[in-house]
């Protein structure tokens, strides 16, 4: 299968049915999902995800996206996402990494892969990131990749701030 990107450490590729295992060890990872605004999934959930996945695809050319590095070992997952945020429909970056490879740097690299992938293939001139205001790694993930605070929101019933980058 071919990848979206490739970063120094890092292989970005489609989700498909077969990752269904590996991507339990974020989306059924309480921890992972704390500052998430669809919470735990099941099974059945993590199977629907990904056909919505797919989906995405399909639809807009992009979606959540597969990540693995250099030693072939699952990290998470990273992409874009569409969503109406107020009157305001943004395409916002999203990443969940396993708590086995989070501290490596691999958020930081992930999002600067999303962002040239936006900009490169998607030509698209902002991306955002809705973050809720104490998920105090993600503030400092959007801040080491070039994200400018723009305004405090609600989300899916969540307080969260919005970030914008300029592509």
């Amino acid at each position: 299968m071919a990848f979206i990107f490739e970063t120094q450490r890092l292989s970005v590729r489609e989700i498909t049915p077969s990752d269904a295992e590996d991507l339990a060890f974020v989306l059924a990872d309480p921890l992972v999902m704390k500052h998430s605004t669809v919470g735990v999934h099941s099974d059945l959930q993590i199977n629907d995800f990904i056909k919505n996945c797919q989906q995405l695809y399909r639809i807009n050319g992009y979606g959540h996206w597969i990540i693995y590095n250099n030693f072939n070992e699952f990290v998470g997952v990273c992409g874009l996402n569409k969503h109406q945020v107020g009157d305001k429909e943004l395409v916002h970056i999203n990443y969940r990494l396993a708590t086995s490879q989070q501290g490596k740097g691999y958020a930081v690299e992930s999002t600067q892969g999303v962002l040239s992938f936006a900009k490169d293939t998607l030509a698209l001139s902002w991306v955002y990131a809705l973050i809720e205001p104490d998920n105090v790694n993600s503030v400092k993930v959007a801040n080491r990749t070039g994200f400018s605070f723009i305004e405090s929101s609600v989300f899916r019933g969540f307080d969260i701030d919005i970030y914008q980058h300029s592509l």
